[in-house]
């Protein structure tokens, strides 16, 4: 199970965010992917840190609206050793902020 939250930045329709679970703990940012250019590509891209402190892609995120027309953000993170996470973040009671809860198939 994993929670976690995405804060909206000032700039740029930019995210802080973290993730945890008993196995993983860690921080990202995520920021529009300027190189899309299909609907079907990511709208966000995932960025993690390198032991060295170096920016990784370690995901991606796409904007989407539920049946029922809510507004969320559905996350794609890959992580060494780990198996694909997917988790949605839907918006929070504080504008800017998303909560993470985990992904649902749709039926």
């Amino acid at each position: 199970m994993y929670q976690g939250q995405l804060t909206a930045m000032d700039a740029d329709d930019a995210f802080t965010g973290n993730l945890a679970s008993l196995e993983v703990d860690i921080d990202f940012t995520m920021v529009p992917n300027t190189f899309k250019n299909s609907d079907n590509h990511p709208d966000y891209v995932i960025e993690g840190r390198s032991p060295r402190g170096r920016a990784v892609r370690i995901g991606s995120g796409w904007s989407a609206t539920s049946k029922a027309g809510n507004n969320y953000i559905s996350l794609a993170i890959n992580l060494p050793n780990q198996p694909a996470i997917r988790v949605n973040a839907v918006p929070d009671e504080h504008a800017g902020e998303f909560r993470i809860i985990p992904f649902a198939e749709a039926a």
